[in-house]
Formats: structure tokens, sequence, C-alpha cells
């Protein structure tokens, strides 16, 4: 697959950018990001009535609420009828700042603040109901709605550190573990939803999310939980608000779900984090959210691990000059990452310019470091045979010819790099891992397999399987214009000779199988003979191949992949979406503007198949110029029409002249290019 493949990826990243919201950070429990849902409005406190110990406002239905209570009892028993009226909702700030330890509600309460009035009851004890409440239950001092479908708050001194969440509970609300002393807490599967600050400032130090249902994790769910060391996430999690993780100083590893699409500015800040994994679902990374500690200073050699050109790239790099915000953290590929890690627990050492490691007595070559224009690996180090090439082993090697030993059995995947010129390769090898081995040997010119028992041999620099019945890769810089088949190959393997800019006549016509990207971006192909027996090609086969203005497509195929014949990739179409504005970007990443198609039809392509065959099908699906009822005749498509008009001798003698001008007229192509 090309580079350019996933330019597409990288403009829509764009939009993603471009639609962030920078917010100043966030501490402690803010209450501009609290928000009341009751269903009265609150009461401006000119408006309250004083009565005693308590403040209180009147609905319009003439019941109480209770704003607040002043008193310094540690037991507060809230009246169940105030002046008269009766008490049926305790308000957002009730307890603010009090020292009470047990706190007891009249059943005639029919709504207790959303917002979790006993938030800042940090010497609260329990929590108990006075009477039967149609509305309101307690169960050991915690408080829950009459159903038990929501827990409502978890009293901050009550005693024990560990806690599991009933089975009935489908969702925590705000703050409901605020400031709490637990270390365990088990959240059982049915919940589905978990409310804003829920653990914030407790002592929690794990928590299994896996088997809930929420969708994500609310503003400043686990905030300065400064113990907290282990976090489960549920695949199905969509969004982390803001500060979601913020202060999570013990959290050093998080795995983040590959459903994951926004996570929000602040959100991991202040952790123990010095490297994060994002996944290519992301599409929104929030100001400061990775790589910050808790003052918004930037942790020096924090990693962000993702793929290339997705949100996580650009996160790595993002400024904002308004807030003089410039992120400048090492972006590397996830397969990358994996590699170094895998890399890191090998026992390797050092021979010359080589690093090994051994196992059972063979030794693997892990890298090279050599400069010389020729690398001839040694067949042994230490005595022991060298039988593997470790995978990105010659990755960074500047050496043009690389000459590997007979005792060499398998390579591992991208071993070698865009310096290389011409490769020997051990007749005995028996394995070289990766689809596209040499997709990156961007100046790569031959392929030679030594004599040997393997499972692979070359011929004119070209490498097959051993019987030379699949065509595995073509070199990227090998200059030849014309290309025929070995008449034994029948299958093409994926970007076997993608990118290859000097190509432009192909002859496949004993191929049974095309695969992926197989001649994607070949920009001088014009003509290519295929097989009638033909059954697969694969998506993106001929990707790119602007100069290819027609194929011809036989009855026996059965798959044609995505855009596997007469598309190119938009250029224009991609400057211009670079080139949007803010708001055209942002509505691309909301959704409230189709992203563009970066992949056109090439310019007077057409398809010579007939009807009622998957070439015909292709090409209508397409929108792509058919052409039926004809058949081939060299390189000529001719009118059946005309041929069966052509019955007889005459006819036959016509058909000879026709196939003798078509051999002519390739003859002369053929001088006229030599």
């Amino acid at each position: 697959m090309p580079v350019y493949k996933k330019i597409t990826a990288f403009i829509l990243s764009l939009a993603v950018c471009s639609s962030m919201v920078y917010l100043p950070v966030i501490s402690g429990y803010a209450d501009e990001y609290i928000y009341e849902d009751t269903t009265q409005p609150e009461t401006e406190a000119e408006e309250y009535t004083v009565s005693g110990d308590y403040s209180y406002s009147l609905s319009e239905d003439g019941t109480a609420r209770i704003e607040k209570c002043t008193s310094q009892e540690k037991e507060i028993v809230i009246p169940d009828t105030i002046d008269g009226y009766s008490v049926t909702e305790i308000g957002r700030y009730t307890f603010e700042e009090s020292s009470v330890e047990s706190v007891v509600i009249p059943a005639s309460v029919e709504y207790i603040s959303a917002e979790n009035p006993f938030v800042q009851c940090t010497s609260l004890k329990e929590i108990k109901i006075d009477g039967e409440s149609d509305y309101y239950f307690c169960d050991d001092g915690v408080l829950y709605t009459k159903d038990m479908k929501k827990l409502s708050c978890y009293p901050q001194a009550k005693s024990g550190t560990s806690f599991e969440i009933p089975d009935t509970v489908e969702q925590i609300g705000i703050a409901a573990f605020y400031g709490t002393s637990l270390t365990d807490i088990k959240i059982p599967d049915s919940v589905s939803k978990i409310g804003r600050h829920a653990f914030a400032s407790s002592a929690i130090t794990s928590v299994d999310l896996s088997g809930t249902s929420i969708d994500a994790v609310d503003v400043m769910t686990f905030m300065n939980c400064k113990s907290l060391s282990e976090v489960i996430l549920p695949d199905n999690l969509e969004g982390i608000a803001l500060s979601a993780f913020y202060g999570c100083k013990a959290l050093e590893d998080i795995k983040l779900p590959e459903n994951l699409v926004e996570i929000d500015q602040n959100a991991f800040m202040g952790t123990g984090l010095k490297k994060i994994v994002i996944p290519s679902s992301v599409m929104s990374i929030g100001y400061s959210a990775f790589g910050y500690d808790e003052n918004e200073n930037p942790i020096a050699d924090f990693v962000i691990v993702g793929e290339s050109g997705s949100a996580a790239q650009m996160y790595a790099v993002d400024t904002d000059s308004e807030y003089n915000y410039a992120n400048n953290f090492t972006f590397t590929t996830i397969e990358a990452d994996e590699a170094y890690e895998e890399y890191l627990k090998l026992d390797t050492k050092m021979y010359d310019e080589f690093e090994y490691f051994t196992e059972n007595n063979e030794v693997t070559i892990v890298f090279c470091y050599s400069s010389e224009n020729t690398v001839n690996v040694p067949e042994e180090i230490d005595g022991m045979k060298v039988t593997a090439i470790y995978k990105n082993a010659f990755i960074t090697c500047s050496s043009a010819e690389i000459i590997l030993p007979n005792t060499i059995k398998t390579i591992g995947e991208g071993a070698f790099s865009s310096y290389v010129v011409r490769l020997v390769i051990s007749g005995n090898c028996t394995s070289i891992e990766g689809e596209e081995p040499f997709l990156m040997c961007s100046n790569l010119k031959e392929i030679e397999v030594s004599e040997g028992d393997g499972e692979y041999s070359s011929l004119d620099g070209v490498l097959y399987n051993k019987d030379k019945t699949k065509l595995i890769a073509y070199p990227l810089e090998k200059r030849e214009t014309d290309f025929k088949a070995p008449d034994t190959v029948r299958e093409i393997s994926a970007s076997a000779f993608c990118n290859n800019r000097y190509l432009q006549t192909v002859d496949i016509s004993t191929v049974t199988d095309i695969y992926n990207f197989a001649f994607d971006n070949c920009s001088a192909l014009k003509s290519v003979k295929l097989s009638k027996d033909l059954k697969v090609v694969g998506n993106d086969a001929f990707y790119g191949c602007t100069q290819l203005k027609s194929v011809r497509l036989y009855d026996k195929l059965k798959t044609i992949g995505d855009y596997a014949f007469g598309y190119e990739y938009d250029e224009e179409t991609a400057q211009e979406t670079a080139n949007a504005s803010e708001e055209e970007l942002s509505a691309i990443a909301n959704g409230q503007a189709e992203a563009p198609e970066l992949d056109k039809l090439v310019d007077d392509f057409k398809i010579y198949a007939d009807e009622n065959t998957m070439g015909y099908d292709y090409a209508k699906a397409c929108g792509i110029e058919t052409v039926t009822g004809t058949m081939q005749i060299g390189n000529n498509n001719v009118s059946k029409g005309f041929l069966y008009a052509l019955a007889g001798t005459a006819g036959a003698v016509i058909l000879a002249v026709i196939g003798i001008f078509a051999g002519s007229k390739i003859k002369k192509g053929g001088k006229k290019k030599s």
C-alpha cells in the first residue's frame, strides 16, 4: 500500500484539530461545571426565607425547598414541614461546608439535588430516611433512589475501605463517592452512566469498568484520585471528558479502547503517564490532554503512539498561539513502538557492525550499523550459524548492497531500508515475513536468490516463490519498460509492482489472481494483457495507473475489489480540503458536511467486457465507460458484429490481414522504443 493513501486520514485530521475548543485549566469541585437539573429553578439567595437553622424557598405548588442549613449539630434531622410548608426538596447548597456527621431526611422529600448537596460534608458518616419514602432509600448509611437504580451518595467519612455497589444500580450520581476513603469499589455490569466527579478525590486504587455499558467517562470523574494506578475501560467507550483523570499521579499505564472517538482537554494532565497509545478511532484530542503535569508544564520525553496521519500525530505537534500552546512530543507508530518494546526484551550482543541475539545455538541479526557500500552478513558468529534476520534489522543501514549467507532461513518483516539497491537472499530461506516485505525499498533495483533448497527463486532481478507460480516482488527502481511474466505464474502478490515508475507494458496473461495494490501507482503503465482465466483482482490493484486508459476483462472473473481499475488520487481536492476554513473543517468533523471524496476516475478510462459479467457490473457501478460486443485480436478490440459479418473464406482472409496488421504495429512500437 503506497504512502499517499494515508494522506486521506491526514486531511480529515485537519478537520478534527480545527474543531478543538481550548478552555482554562480546571481544578477542584468547580461550581462553574455543575449544572442543576431540578424540576424547579434555583432561587436567588435574597428570596430565601429564614426559619431557625434553615433557609428555604417556596415552589409554585406551595411546597418548600431547603436551601441552607446552618446548624452546627453533629446529627441534623431535617423537618418534614417548615413554617407550615411541606418540605419536598433539598437544594444543592443545603450543607455547604457543613461539619455534620449524620443527616436524617424526612419521607416527605421528593427530590434531592442531582448536584449532591452532601459533597462538601467531609465529616458525614451516614444518611438516613425518617419513615417510608416513595422516592429514596438508604441502606447502611448510603443514599439511593427508591428503586435502587441510582446510587446518589456514599458519605465521605463512612468507615471501611471497600464497597460493592449493588447490581441493581444503573447510575452512579454526581460526586457520589467524592472524597471517600474507599480504596476498593466494585462496579457492577448493570451500570450505564457515571456522573461527573463521581470518584474524584477518593482513595480508590483501581477501577474496572470493562463490564459496564457507559459510553463516556464524564467530567472530572476520577480527578485527583492520587492512588489510582489501574483503570480498565469498556470496549464501547467513545469519550473521555474534561479532566477525567486529572491529577491521578499513580496512573502510569492505561489502554484506550479501539472505539474511542474523543478525548477532551486536560483528560490525563498530571498523571504518571510517560507514553500513551492512541487508537486510530480517536478523532479529537483536546488541549493538554496528555503530556503535561498538574502545573501545565510539558513532561520531558513524553511519547505519543498512534497511526500515521491520525489525530494522535497531529496532537504531538499541535499549537495554538492565542493560548501560547505548542506541543513538541515524540511521535511513533504503533508498529514501531511494539517492535521497540519487543527489542528491549532481547538479550543482545555486538559483533563488529552487527547486533544479535542467540537462541538454541543459532544467531539472529537484530541490527546492522554498517555504512559500507556493501554488507556481507557472516555465516557464523561465535561459532554459531546465523539463521535469521530480525524485523527492521537493516532499516537504518545505508548500504546499497546487502548479501545474506546461505545459512539464513527466515527474514523478518520490513527488514530492509530505502537505501538498498541490490539484495541477495539466501537460497535456503524458507520465510520472508509480511505481506509487503519490500514496499519501503524505494531504491531497490534487483533481488537475487542464491542456489538452495528454500522457498524462493529469482529471475531477471524479480522475486518469485520456488516454482515461480507466484510473483512476490518487482523492484521499485527496476527500469525496464516492458515485462512478461513467466508462463508458470498464476498469482501476483500484494503490492508486488507498487510504485514502479518505469513499466509501460505488462503481459500477465497466465495469471488467475491479482492481489491488493499489486500495480498501485504504476504511473507509467499504459498496457496490461490479462488472462482469460483471471478470477480475482484485489482492492486498488491498478489504482493510480493514470496512463492506463483501458483493460479487457473476461467472463471468468468473479471478484473485483474496490478501486481496482480506473481510479486515481485527487490531489486538487486534497489540497482544497487542506486549505479549507476552520468552519468548513469543523463541519466535516462534526458530521454537518460530507467529507470530500479523494478518489476520482482516470480521464477517458474504459473497460471492455461482455454484459452480465463481473467486469461489466464493476464498470457500470463505478460510472466507467463500458464497451461490449468486442473481442481482442492482437492489441486491438474488434466488434464481434463486424467479425460475424465476415463469415466464410473472405472473412477468414480479412481476419488474417487484421492479425498481420496488429502484429506489424506491435513490432513497429518495439522498434520505436528501442
